[in-house]
């Protein structure tokens, strides 16, 4: 296996509009990184798009320009006319079970209901709000498949000191935003906090649910919280196929954190294979480092 870090040459980037071009473009950008592997006629690499000042500091060459981190069995080719640099090397971890790393996932949760998938953070935040509209007994009030924003409006303007009270339940077992309600806000704040404390805990049941799989678990601080953060979640549009309109494309959230193996072999697969899905489009790679 091979780890490599491909920028766009930075003369390139500079002097053409290939920025303005790639941005936002995850199906332009996976072709062009394909290209890297000539002789491959089905993706084998796992790749994750950063930006390169970020990652490299305020060099003289360094500029807003995204910057690509691989992992692939192959090692990626760099012609003479290459639209990229890389700098690659060989990607053999040594790992052993109970070794704790740190690390990075950029991934696309989904979670199947009646075998239709869903975004995991869209889903959970509509099973939320279906959920306090069905306690405070306000179904009748709104028509069938409404927008979160019907059942926001709903429940703030008829939900009352009972729907205050939920909410408050809800807060106060979360250590974060159990803070957060001492220190006051109004209605509309504690139900985005509600939203997304249950985010937080779907992502965390979607995680730890790969960890199972593949070969991990999250390590837990003093206080028996799981070390995870999740956070910049997007939504990447995709050109519209097969009749799926403009909502055609896949969601994507950043995870960090700490984790310990459990598994080796099949931890291994998570790190060469990827978890989740949409990796063709920049999901999936977990990148380690060693804790310490």
């Amino acid at each position: 296996m091979y780890f490599s870090r491909v920028r766009i040459r930075p003369a390139i980037f500079k002097s053409s509009q290939l920025g303005r071009v790639l941005e936002g473009n995850v199906y332009g950008i996976h072709r062009l990184l394909w290209d890297l592997f000539p002789d491959e006629k089905q993706r084998t690499f796992l790749y994750r798009e950063e930006i390169a000042r970020e990652q490299l500091g305020a060099l003289p060459a360094v500029h807003g320009e995204p910057i690509y981190y691989l992992v692939s069995q192959t090692k990626p080719i760099e012609t003479d006319d290459s639209l990229f640099n890389v700098d690659s090397k060989d990607y053999q971890p040594q790992l052993k079970t109970g070794q704790r790393f740190t690390f990075e996932l950029r991934a696309n949760p989904v979670v199947t209901r009646l075998g239709k998938k869903h975004d995991v953070v869209m889903d959970a935040q509509q099973q939320l709000l279906q959920l306090l509209v069905k306690e405070l007994n306000l179904e009748t009030e709104l028509s069938a498949k409404q927008e979160k924003s019907a059942y926001k409006r709903l429940l703030l303007e008829k939900g009352g000191e009972a729907f205050s009270q939920q909410l408050t339940e809800i807060l106060k077992i979360n250590p974060l935003y159990a803070e957060r309600l001492q220190q006051g806000g109004l209605l509309s704040d504690h139900l985005e906090w509600a939203l997304k404390a249950g985010v937080d805990r779907t992502l965390e049941h979607w995680f730890i649910k790969q960890g199972e799989r593949l070969g991990f678990k999250l390590v837990a601080d003093d206080n028996n919280l799981s070390k995870l953060q999740n956070s910049a979640y997007q939504w990447h549009g995709l050109s519209a196929k097969g009749g799926k309109g403009d909502k055609a494309g896949f969601s994507s959230v950043d995870f960090t954190g700490e984790l310990q193996i459990t598994d080796m072999e099949k931890f291994k697969e998570a790190l060469f294979a990827g978890i989740g899905r949409s990796k063709a489009f920049g999901c999936g790679l977990l990148l380690i480092r060693r804790c310490g």
